[in-house]
């Protein structure tokens, strides 16, 4: 029986809110996302690049990956940084909490700063006295 690997599934998730340098910011992210991709052996399914704001959470490229993750054909999200999915942290918790329940994850090259702002936040609730 042969052992078959099966690579990491992953979009390329670029935004920029205006388009004031033609474009160029959204292709060095594309880029930087990639080389990371290809660094980690990740299979790049596709890459989403919108130009919008980041307080608006209903935008075509994060409808485009709720599909993506509702279809099972992700296993995670590309991004520069965490805020290249929103502004608002709470949102973002909230994508990613939308998205973890289809077994997809958020990352960027640094990791996912969430993780350990859920940690500080819970060694607050748990370790204040009633």
């Amino acid at each position: 029986m042969e052992n078959v690997v099966k690579k990491v599934r992953a979009v390329i998730y670029c935004r920029m809110a205006t388009d004031n340098d033609s474009g160029q910011g959204l292709e060095m992210q594309k880029e930087k996302l990639c080389r990371y991709a290809e660094q980690q052996d990740y299979d790049i399914v596709g890459i989403v690049a919108e130009v919008a704001k980041g307080n608006n959470f209903n935008r075509p490229g994060l409808q485009e990956i709720y599909n993506l993750a509702r279809n099972h054909s992700i296993d995670k999200v590309l991004a520069v940084s965490i805020d290249r999915f929103g502004r608002n942290l709470e949102a973002v918790m909230c994508l990613e909490n939308k998205l973890k329940r289809q077994h997809v994850r958020l990352d960027t090259p640094q990791g996912n700063p969430l993780l350990d702002y859920r940690k500080m936040v819970r060694s607050f609730q748990y370790g204040r006295k009633a």
